[in-house]
């Protein structure tokens, strides 16, 4: 009786051992699986990640180029405000069209938008996690606020100042490469005493420096950064 109640429980231990054993197996086949596709998922992101940055990377040097035009045209307009010379009026014109011709940052947050909804963590390095979080947290909404104080200095030139001394503005070829334009001045000479206009010129200008070597400098650096830490990444993956 003893031998058969042994042999039961043997057995019946055993068939327990053989269930949790199957059940452990299969919970680790089931961990392999979720983490194969946590790990695909996290390639993928990097991946639309670096697409994203790379076309807001070109919008970024492209508005640079803009924005150094207006200012090399600033500077010329001021030196022929400043000075006693003639110059041609066609010439003129396109220097005015250039220094007040307006440009924005556009760019993409579905990656992130993404990211967020199934939670951050899926990027498992925590440098890269943090610098993503950093660039489409904090980095690109305060260019958004520092780009409409810029914009509203803009918009105030074309409603306050332009009106009397412009005979039209946003006047471009958006048909033709670089958008050509034609900002014409009413007097051009009286320009030169015209203290408001100079005041509102040079201020003008002085932001337009200040948001390519500041603003549009710390842009670029934080995406080429982050950019960089993507790569290295997909060269680990795919090692």
């Amino acid at each position: 009786m003893e031998n058969r109640f042994r042999n039961y429980f043997m057995y019946a231990a055993g068939e327990i051992i053989l269930v949790v054993i199957g059940i452990l197996i299969a919970l680790q086949i089931n961990n392999w699986n979720e983490g194969r596709k946590t790990e695909a998922f996290e390639l993928e992101m990097l991946r639309s990640f670096k697409l994203s940055l790379q076309s807001d990377m070109a919008d970024i040097d492209g508005n640079i180029e803009i924005h150094k035009r207006s200012l090399k045209a600033c500077d010329s307009i001021l030196g022929f405000l400043e000075s006693s010379d003639e110059i041609d009026e066609e010439t003129l014109s396109r220097l005015f069209s250039e220094a007040f011709f307006s440009t924005r940052f556009v760019y993409s947050t579905s990656a992130f938008e993404s990211l967020k909804s199934h939670g951050v963590n899926i990027i498992s390095d925590k440098v890269l996690q943090k610098k993503i979080v950093d660039v489409y947290d904090s980095r690109y909404r305060f260019f958004a606020v520092s780009e409409n104080d810029f914009m509203d200095n803009y918009w105030f030139g074309l409603q306050r100042i332009y009106p009397t001394r412009f005979e039209a503005g946003l006047n471009y070829d958006l048909n033709s490469p670089g958008y050509p334009g034609d900002l014409r001045p009413v007097d051009a000479d009286a320009l030169k005493s015209d203290a408001e206009f100079i005041y509102y010129l040079k201020t003008f200008r002085n932001l337009t420096n200040l948001f390519i070597n500041f603003q549009y400098r710390g842009l670029r650096s934080d995406v080429s950064e982050l950019l960089d830490l993507i790569d290295k990444e997909l060269e680990k993956r795919e090692e």
